[in-house]
């Protein structure tokens, strides 16, 4: 049966959508596939049952040569792989004949990744926390001191938050106002759609008070009704994680932090990852903490920290491993 490969996307897209995928995956498959359909139209490839083996070669081996990295195009495989799976359930194309069967993954690179000391995290906190002291000053209609205590209130909050719990940046952001009490903080919906619990230490539980007063008192004063997400711009809409990388990053510019670390929201979850393992705490609780779906991304994620010494020394001591 003949498809043309457009139509196998935009069916594949649509039954994404159906089956709940997250926007972010729908818009990335979506992106690499209008790639990927180019590069084979511009080899007279129209028809998913045209594609071979050495297609889909030529194009990984187009991506590495235009510079992007191995972890990169074995992304974009990834995606390649779910538009012939679907096409193989669909019945578009037989399982024998499916020529991704053919392609093997790209040797990636061992990376290690390097994170923040303890030094480094006291002094954006000590940092974002100072600027929490500053006067509000209510002058102008738009009461500027209001917001000015607003904004380093959120962002002392969100600081302490990535740290002390290691979730994903859009995890935080995505954190109602009934996902935190003064012992834990409930993430709905994370990655994989996936609910769990991390805990909330007092000093986070205390600053989310802190941050609600000035939250309250800042819209009020403008009229505003702001969404109940915890996390929100000073237009009471969602706060964006873009918008949470630049303020990060300023601040661990402000603080000095090392040119060699990236300075973004994910390196704080490579912090906390780091100091669980220092403190040889059992692997299966790091993986529910972290929320990785397998114990061997947990595995593969804290090597790339290269702390191979107390990596295996956390697996090898590990209960659930060691039952008789």
């Amino acid at each position: 049966m003949e498809i043309s490969i457009q139509s196998a996307i935009q069916e594949m897209l649509f039954d994404n959508k159906a089956r709940g995928l997250s926007k972010n995956t729908i818009i990335f498959r979506e992106k690499i596939l209008k790639i990927f359909s180019v590069f084979l139209c511009q080899n007279d490839i129209l028809n998913i049952n045209e594609i071979k083996p050495i297609h889909i070669k030529q194009y990984l081996v187009d991506r590495l040569e235009c510079g992007y990295s191995e972890t990169t195009v074995n992304g974009h495989l990834r995606v390649i792989r779910a538009l012939f799976s679907y096409c193989i359930n669909e019945e578009y194309i037989r399982y024998e004949e499916a020529p991704i069967h053919r392609v093997k993954w790209i040797k990636e690179k061992k990376m290690i990744v390097n994170t923040f000391t303890d030094s480094e995290i006291k002094r954006m906190l000590h940092y974002t926390r100072k600027r929490t002291f500053h006067t509000i000053k209510k002058t102008g209609k738009g009461r500027t001191g209001f917001c000015t205590k607003f904004v380093n209130e959120r962002n002392y909050l969100l600081i302490l938050i990535l740290t002390d719990t290691g979730m994903r940046i859009n995890e935080a952001l995505s954190l109602k106002l009934e996902n935190i009490n003064d012992s834990q903080i409930i993430i709905k919906n994370g990655k994989g759609k996936k609910d769990r619990i991390v805990h909330c230490s007092p000093l986070v539980y205390k600053q989310y008070l802190k941050y609600n007063r000035a939250k309250e008192n800042y819209f009020l004063s403008n009229g505003i009704v702001p969404i109940e997400n915890i996390f929100v711009t000073k237009f009471g809409k969602k706060y964006d994680y873009r918008l949470a990388e630049k303020e990060i990053y300023k601040i661990g510019k402000a603080v000095n932090i090392r040119d060699t670390i990236r300075i973004s929201p994910h390196t704080f979850r490579h912090y906390f990852a780091q100091k669980l393992v220092r403190e040889n705490v059992d692997i299966y609780m790091i993986q529910k903490l972290l929320g990785h779906a397998s114990i061997k991304t947990t595995e593969i994620y804290l090597r790339s920290l290269n702390i191979e010494n107390e990596i295996n020394k956390v697996i090898k001591y590990s209960p659930l491993q060691n039952l008789d």
